[in-house]
C-alpha cells in the first residue's frame, strides 16, 4: 500500500460508519470517522497525509436531500483539492451522481453499499492520488474544470483553472508561500496578486501553513 493509508468516513449513520471502518481496518487502512463538516475539518487539518474520504451525501441538517452532503464535499475539497472523495447516497441516483461528480467527487456508489465495489473504488482513489502527485512533481497538473460556456465562458474557464491550480499547489506545498511561488514559477509578490484576484486571504494561507506544520510534528 502507499506511504499513507488514511481514510476519513463522513457518515451520520453510526452503524454503517462502524461497519465500513471495521472492513477497512481489516484491510490495513487507518480509519477516522466524522459525522458533520466541523468534525471532518478537524480530522483533515490534523492529518495532512489524508488522501481519501468516503462520504454520505444525505447528512444533517437535511438528511433527506443531498444539499448538506454536497456542501461538505465542496468545503473539504476547498481545503485539500487533491482529496479523492467517494460519495454514497440512496437518493435520486442519476441526479445525485451527476451533481456530485460535477462538483469534484472522484466516484459514486449507491446504497446499500456493495463492499467489494467500495474496496475497488478506494484502491483506484489511492492509485489516482499517488499518480497525480508523481506527475505534479514533474510539472504536470490534473485540474478538473466544470464551466458552462457562455459569452464569458473562456475567461471564466481560465480564471477557474488558475484558481484551482493555485489551490492545488498551495496544498501540495503545505501552504508555504515561497515554495508555492517557486513551483508556479512566479515571484512572491505576484503570488500575493493572485491571492487578491481569487479572494484568497493571505492570513488564511499562513494559518494553514502553521496548522499543517503543527500536524506534521
Amino acid at each position: 500500500m502507499a506511504d499513507s493509508n488514511q481514510v476519513l468516513i463522513v457518515e451520520d449513520d453510526e452503524a454503517l460508519s462502524k461497519m465500513i471502518g471495521l472492513l477497512l481496518r481489516g484491510k490495513g487502512y487507518e480509519v477516522f470517522e466524522a459525522i458533520n463538516l466541523a468534525s471532518a475539518k478537524r480530522v483533515l487539518n490534523s492529518k495532512p497525509d489524508l488522501k481519501c474520504v468516503i462520504q454520505d451525501l444525505g447528512l444533517p441538517p437535511k438528511p433527506d436531500s443531498t444539499e448538506a452532503g454536497l456542501k461538505i464535499m465542496e468545503e473539504l475539497l476547498a481545503l485539500k483539492p487533491t482529496l479523492k472523495i467517494i460519495v454514497l447516497t440512496g437518493q435520486d441516483k442519476e441526479q445525485a451522481a451527476a451533481e456530485a461528480i460535477r462538483r469534484g467527487a472522484f466516484d459514486f456508489l449507491q446504497k446499500p453499499i456493495a463492499m467489494d465495489a467500495l474496496m475497488s473504488s478506494l484502491e483506484r482513489a489511492f492509485l489516482y492520488f499517488d499518480t497525480e502527485k508523481d506527475l505534479s512533481l514533474q510539472g504536470c497538473f490534473s485540474v478538473q474544470l466544470n464551466t458552462e460556456l457562455d459569452v464569458s465562458g473562456l475567461k471564466e474557464s481560465k480564471d477557474e483553472f488558475e484558481y484551482k491550480l493555485l489551490k492545488r499547489v498551495l496544498d501540495e506545498e503545505n501552504y508555504h508561500i515561497s515554495s508555492t511561488a517557486k513551483r508556479l514559477g512566479v515571484k512572491r509578490e505576484n503570488l500575493y496578486y493572485l491571492f487578491r484576484k481569487h479572494d484568497i486571504d493571505p492570513e488564511w494561507v499562513h494559518k494553514m501553513n502553521f496548522d499543517k506544520n503543527k500536524a506534521a510534528d
